[in-house]
């Protein structure tokens, strides 16, 4: 997907800014590095973008050290992490090593929440939390298929301070649940969690639609359509297009260097 055409897509859904977000692989630093560097020129270049650095947490203190060159030396905002692309397990002690660096960091990590293959993830990622609550972690698609696991967030938050540093990130699961049998489900489960907590995020290019596909893939201006018609109150709206990822999401200590 080229710059033009993601340009072209935030212009139409009228989006400001695109967080854009690479994946490490395990064992190949050197691709590591250089696929940081590419972000960090691209988001340099244009401020319509912010880039989440990727390193992977078998890489052990390479992956700690290439962070702080990260957001040192790059200006990187955050980090993502995905368990499936990765080939990543979510009980993995390395995996808190890296929670633990973003929050000395003071930056977020967004991290995908459904695996097809490990059903016990949501707990797994539930534990890593509480491993490491100082640090900023966004919980992307919240579960998709797996969302109902997901409503211990909303039923903790009414008794501790679980909620402090976790958001939920919409994207892929409002679209898919638009207007189907698991809308109602899935907008109860995150009402729970409540505006603070919650994010906009088209998952775009990954949700666009595809040649012959009658699957519900989308653009980002649908997902904003399918987010504000979801049945979330009208007043919470603003905070889970904008203003929640401007004033709390990302640490104002975290600038880029131009």
């Amino acid at each position: 997907m080229g710059r033009a055409k993601i340009l072209a897509n935030m212009e139409e859904a009228g989006i400001d800014i695109s967080v854009l977000l690479v994946m490490a692989k395990k064992g190949d630093l050197a691709k590591t590095r250089a696929q940081n560097n590419w972000l960090s020129n691209i988001c340099r270049e244009d401020p319509r973008f912010e880039g989440f650095g990727s390193v992977h947490p078998r890489d052990g203190s390479a992956a700690l050290e290439e962070m702080n060159r990260c957001v040192e030396e790059l200006g990187l905002k955050g980090f993502k992490l995905h368990p499936n692309t990765q080939d990543f397990d979510c009980g993995d002690p390395a995996l808190i090593e890296v929670l633990k660096r973003t929050a000395e960091l003071d930056v977020p990590v967004i991290i995908d929440s459904y695996s097809p293959w490990d059903d016990a993830q949501p707990s797994k990622l539930l534990k890593a939390i509480l491993s490491s609550p100082e640090t900023k972690i966004c919980l992307a698609h919240v579960g998709m298929w797996w969302f109902m696991d997901f409503g211990v967030y909303g039923f903790a938050k009414q008794r501790t301070a679980i909620d402090a540093n976790v958001y939920f990130d919409l994207s892929a699961s409002c679209t898919l649940f638009y207007q189907t049998p698991f809308q109602e489900q899935f907008c109860w489960i995150t009402r729970q969690i409540g505006p603070d907590n919650l994010l906009f995020g088209s998952d775009f290019p990954q949700f666009f639609p595809k040649t012959d596909s009658d699957y519900p893939l989308c653009s980002p201006k649908f997902a904003l359509e399918a987010v504000r018609n979801f049945g979330y109150p009208e007043d919470w709206i603003p905070k889970i297009v904008g203003e929640m990822l401007r004033n709390c999401f990302i640490s104002e200590k975290s600038t880029r260097p131009r």
